[in-house]
């Protein structure tokens, strides 16, 4: 992987924040995207911006959403390296204590980023904070995820309780355990399966991040690194069973659309 061009317009100021946004090919939603991060009524946070081998007119609107911002660094490769190794990538690029996920085909509401930092430099004891979620395909559905890391730890084995998009982990934490290169898709869901006995989770019983849902969402391989995460990090006999509900699930899906 080479970098192509670096635009840093950081302030020497170390943030609360750096928030981690990469985006391959994204020039229907990104300037929408970015604006929700621009507009947070949080003051002290960063934003990396990470062009993943992008080639449509994506990084041409985020060049100029950047023009006049000082709280910003700007990174384009050479090619498509896919999340997971974007990630654990710009990481290296991070000053703030706490890292904030942000998809480019998502909106994060304005106060999103200054609840979510309140709460856990009130809450030292909680490293991994999510929030609930507004799904959007044809209609609105609000997404709640359990509050409790007790309820969220029981639920994980079986699906994926915090929503990517919408967290806040300490930088500490995932620079101590990164995400697993191997998993292309749901690595998120591997890293929380595989920390899960050493951290704790907590999610905001707020609605701060709308996703556009696409159809189909679900494909094959998530299935198939949903079900390579359990392997690895659970029960053999209960990953077999969640695999097969999500099987099941799947083809439901299918035979519906």
């Amino acid at each position: 992987m080479k970098v192509l061009k670096k635009i840093d317009k950081r302030n020497k100021k170390k943030p609360d924040l750096t928030v981690l946004c990469s985006y391959y090919n994204n020039e229907n939603t990104i300037k929408k995207s970015l604006n929700s991060i621009f507009n947070q009524t949080l003051n002290n946070f960063e934003v990396i911006i990470y062009s993943d081998g992008s080639n449509d007119f994506s990084d041409k609107i985020v060049k100029k959403i950047i023009k006049n911002k000082r709280n910003v660094l700007f990174l384009k490769s050479n090619k498509n390296l896919g999340l997971t190794k974007s990630l654990n990538y710009i990481l290296k690029f991070a000053r703030g204590e706490f890292i904030a996920r942000h998809d480019t085909d998502d909106i994060s509401k304005k106060n999103r980023f200054k609840k979510q930092i309140n709460f856990l430099k009130k809450n030292r004891d909680i490293h991994v904070l999510g929030t609930n979620a507004i799904h959007i395909f044809n209609k609105r559905k609000f997404i709640k995820m359990p509050k409790t890391n007790f309820l969220i730890k029981k639920k994980l084995p079986q699906e994926n309780v915090i929503i990517h998009s919408s967290v806040i982990i300490l930088k500490k934490i995932l620079n101590k355990y990164k995400y697993n290169e191997k998993f292309l898709r749901c690595q998120d869901y591997e890293l929380w399966l595989r920390v899960k006995g050493s951290i704790n989770f907590c999610n905001l019983q707020e609605y701060l991040v709308i996703r556009q849902i696409r159809k189909n969402q679900f494909t094959l391989n998530d299935l198939y690194y949903s079900s390579l995460a359990r392997f690895k990090h659970i029960n053999f006999f209960e990953a077999l069973i969640y695999g097969f509900k999500d099987l099941a699930y799947f083809l439901t899906k299918k035979i519906i659309f």
